[in-house]
Order: C-alpha cells, then sequence, then structure tokens
C-alpha cells in the first residue's frame, strides 16, 4: 500500500515534467516565430519606404498635394498591404509568444510546488520514489 503513494507521485511528477519540457519546446518555437514576423514586419516597412522614395524620384503628376497622395498610395498599394499584413502576424507571432510565456511560468510554478511536495511527502529523497 506504501507503494501506491509513491508511484502516484512519482507519475505526477513525470506528467508535470514532461508538460514543462512541452511548455519550453512551445515557448522556443513562439520565440522563433515572433522573431521572423518582426523581421518581415521590418522588410515590409524598409519595402514601403523604398516605394515611396523610388514613387517620389520617378516624380509624382498630382497638380495639388491631394492627388500626389493619391498616386503615391496608388504607386505604393502593394507595399501598403504587405506591411498591413506583416503587423497583423507579428501582432499574432506577441500574442502567441505572451501565450507562451505565460503556459511556461505556470508550469515552472506547478513544478516548484510538486517539488516542494515532494520533499515533504518524501523527506528521505527522491530516490526513495523508486520503490
Amino acid at each position: 500500500m506504501k507503494s501506491e503513494p509513491k508511484t502516484e507521485t512519482a507519475a505526477s511528477l513525470k506528467e508535470t515534467l514532461d508538460a514543462l519540457r512541452q511548455r519550453a519546446q512551445t515557448l522556443i518555437a513562439a520565440i522563433a516565430a515572433h522573431a521572423e514576423a518582426r523581421l518581415a514586419y521590418e522588410a515590409a516597412l524598409d519595402a514601403l519606404e523604398d516605394a515611396r522614395a523610388r514613387a517620389v524620384r520617378e516624380g509624382l503628376e498630382g497638380r495639388n498635394e491631394q492627388a500626389r497622395q493619391a498616386e503615391l498610395l496608388e504607386k505604393t498599394r502593394e507595399e501598403e498591404e504587405a506591411v498591413r499584413s506583416a503587423r497583423a502576424l507579428y501582432r499574432v507571432a506577441e500574442a502567441n509568444l505572451e501565450m507562451a510565456r505565460v503556459a511556461w511560468s505556470l508550469e515552472k510554478e506547478a513544478l516548484r510546488a510538486l517539488a516542494v511536495l515532494v520533499g515533504e511527502a518524501f523527506p528521505e529523497g527522491v530516490g526513495s520514489l523508486r520503490g
């Protein structure tokens, strides 16, 4: 009978460690996705800036400011759309990264709590869990 709590505790500890490993992998993936999204967003901003500069160098034909702005928007439409798309992906990546960080923190706290319980339940050491 005495080995059942040990077995349950060992299983719980293994489950928590597995969950922590999974959260770590998720966090690493979220960090990588966030970095990629940030780089894509920055590249889209650079491309937009280049397109605007190119349009200005090529000359805008509009007679007044409003017409020139409309022409500039027309010449940089694709780049504007790319920036909006990249910004949206970047925001999603930021949200996913934050969720992964929170999940990681919660899992670490669960592991700490479990470690305290294991220490209290088995003062002779974790080796006694082996039976």
